[in-house]
């Protein structure tokens, strides 16, 4: 008995050497209390990690209960056992994130209701530093060069830029060793893919497949009272569309007073990319392949800026400028800004893609200016005969990585792994069991009030609702195996009928009756299975410091500079300013090397695509 209480004497010793080594006489970051809190554990007495793995074991039992017994009736029972790991398989107790993209909520995600119910059932804290702004890029450069990283980087379409500095690792040992409900949730071929370009895999993705029956993506867009006035037309071109915005604007110039504004689009930061090339793809017919657009039966990669449909919109944007309907501080307006001229009611019309005007759009909706909401179409140049607007439903390299600043690489991964259990991804998707959701014979229901709340912007913001979507997870499409939770619930909650009754508010369910129409997506055509790996993942993954990214960087650089130029420019200089431009661009060193290396990569990738 007298040895025993010796050993524990010096075993506590040791450990608070070892924690005072670890501080270094310094105020220590997040990553490195956890790192030296887990050398410490690993020496100190028996019983502490007998007490932590009770608490560890408890909390998973609490928190599969419900699923296990539900899961025993179904024929999927074996498969229901996604509790948290064994203890040795642990993960820290502190871990800090970079999220590439800026805070939409009140407070952190990790700090919502639903965060909180992910810490209790981790045991581990997220410290999450958000985007400020919208300008990705620099931020990115700015941490590379800084050369100190948070535990996680949620880098979005920049990955590259920690690549290259070295600022990530690689994670395919650890999905092998680790990655057990990742390798469940993801499909075998997305991990290949996402080792395509580098050669090793250095995120896990969270852009994940997504469908939505009821909302278009994407979509030039028009007011409601402009359409009524209208009669509703199906608006299908570019002139077509530019005719109502001028007849609508020209009959009625003001709104509650001030200047009814014609047309505008966001251009501060990465959200600039509607003005760079995302407007003109779509008119050419063409899916969303970032600043790439891509010949569907070839496979051919080319630039947009140098394709006549950068043209059309270049010259709908000067007719527009010129006569006095596009917004005059179009180019100089912040994003809360542009959002806040939604939330007016005196934007008529506007390009954008659903999610980036969402908040406005929800603004108008809360003070009851539904006449003034905005409904998308499918606008293409004249010429063409086809859209793809809602595009593909594809799997694409964009997520989270670990940056080589992490002290615990393999605890970090582990918790990823962790985050893919089924109890957490309900979390994530479906909100709080009793008070976002209630089961009835072990489906996932929901009470009108519930679905109110979970179509309420505000609402999923505070709550948390489907705000930790930064993090690995499902992807959202009707596969009955990755579609799926392992209890048969969809994973997606717009596949439940009572979605599809409720969704709609009481003015968009008039405009469905006005048009004689099911959703707001039947005059576009539907989404369908990918062929190949989008073009803008394809470009996120090249080596940053390649020629070829260079190249595509600078065509962006002046497409901003020259697309808002000639937009401004008096009608009689835009000849001579476009094929000035175009000669800029094709003068780019490394240009043409990325429109052969992103053809080269698109048609490889196709093969990971295949059923």
């Amino acid at each position: 008995m007298k040895r025993t209480r010796i050993y524990a004497i010096i075993a506590m010793f040791l450990a608070a050497l070892m924690i005072a080594s670890a501080c270094g006489g310094s105020a220590p970051t997040a990553a490195t209390t956890a790192a030296a809190a887990t050398t410490a554990a690993a020496t100190t007495a028996k019983a502490a990690e007998t007490t932590k793995a009770a608490e560890t074991t408890k909390a998973a039992e609490t928190t599969k209960a419900a699923e296990t017994t539900k899961a025993a009736a179904t024929t999927k029972a074996a498969e229901t056992t996604t509790a948290a790991p064994a203890p040795e398989m642990a993960w820290p107790k502190e871990i800090t994130m970079f999220n590439g993209s800026p805070l939409s909520g009140p407070v952190s995600a990790w700090e919502t209701p639903v965060g909180k119910k992910i810490e209790e059932l981790t045991g581990t804290k997220v410290t999450i530093e958000y985007l400020v702004g919208q300008d990705i890029m620099t931020k990115a450069n700015l941490m590379v060069a800084g050369g100190v990283f948070p535990d996680i980087i949620n880098a979005q379409d920049n990955v590259g830029i920690f690549i290259a500095g070295g600022g990530v690792i690689p994670l395919d040992d650890m999905v092998e060793k680790y990655g057990e409900n990742i390798k469940r949730i993801y499909r075998p071929n997305e991990m290949k893919l996402a080792a395509l370009n580098n050669g090793k895999i250095y995120v896990i993705a969270h852009n994940r497949p997504g469908m939505d029956l009821l909302y278009p993506g994407a979509g030039y867009y028009l007011g409601y009272d402009v359409l009524r006035e209208n009669n509703f037309p199906i608006v299908k071109t570019i002139n077509q569309y530019r005719d109502i915005v001028i007849d609508y604007c020209t009959k009625y110039p003001t709104y509650e007073g001030q200047p009814t504004i014609g047309f505008t689009l966001p251009t501060e930061g990465a959200r600039a990319s509607a003005l760079e090339y995302g407007g003109a793809r779509f008119l050419g017919g063409f899916p969303n392949d970032g600043v790439t657009q891509v010949n569907q039966e070839t496979l051919e990669a080319n630039i947009v800026m140098l394709t006549p449909s950068m043209r059309a919109f270049l010259e709908f944007g000067n007719e527009m400028w010129n006569r006095g309907f596009m917004d005059p501080e179009t180019f100089m307006q912040k994003n809360d800004e542009y959002l806040a001229k939604i939330a007016s009611g005196r934007v008529v019309g506007v390009y954008d893609q659903r999610w980036g005007i969402a908040d406005g759009l929800f603004a108008l909706e809360k003070s009851g200016k539904d006449d003034r909401n905005l409904v998308g179409f499918p606008v293409v140049r004249e010429g063409v005969t086809q859209e793809l607007y809602r595009g593909p439903y594809a799997i694409a390299i964009q997520g989270c990585s670990i940056s080589s600043s992490c002290k615990d690489p393999e605890g970090v991964f582990r918790f990823f792994d962790r985050m893919c259990a089924d109890d957490i991804q309900k979390l994530m998707a479906w909100g709080i069991e009793g008070e976002d959701y209630y089961l009835k014979d072990g489906k996932f229901e929901r009470t009108t009030e519930q679905w109110m709340n979970s179509f309420d912007s505000d609402y999923r913001k505070g709550q948390g609702l489907g705000e930790l979507g930064f993090f690995p997870r499902y992807e959202q499409t009707d596969d009955p195996v990755y579609g799926k939770f392992q209890d048969g619930n969809w994973v997606n909650t717009n596949f439940h009928p009572d979605y599809m009754e409720l969704r709609y508010k009481p003015y968009e369910k008039q405009i469905l009756k006005d048009y004689g129409v099911k959703t707001l997506t039947d005059w576009y055509n539907p989404a369908y299975p990918a062929r190949y790996q989008p073009g803008w993942s394809v470009r996120q993954q090249m080596p940053q410091d390649s020629e070829e990214f260079i190249a595509v960087n600078k065509a962006l650089e002046t497409a901003r500079e020259w697309n808002a130029k000639i937009i401004q420019a008096p009608t009689a200089d835009f000849e001579k300013l476009f094929a000035e431009y175009q000669s800029i661009l094709l003068a780019i060193p490394g240009l043409t090397a990325y429109e052969k290396e992103a053809t080269r990569l698109i048609r490889e990738s196709a093969q990971y695509y295949q059923n």
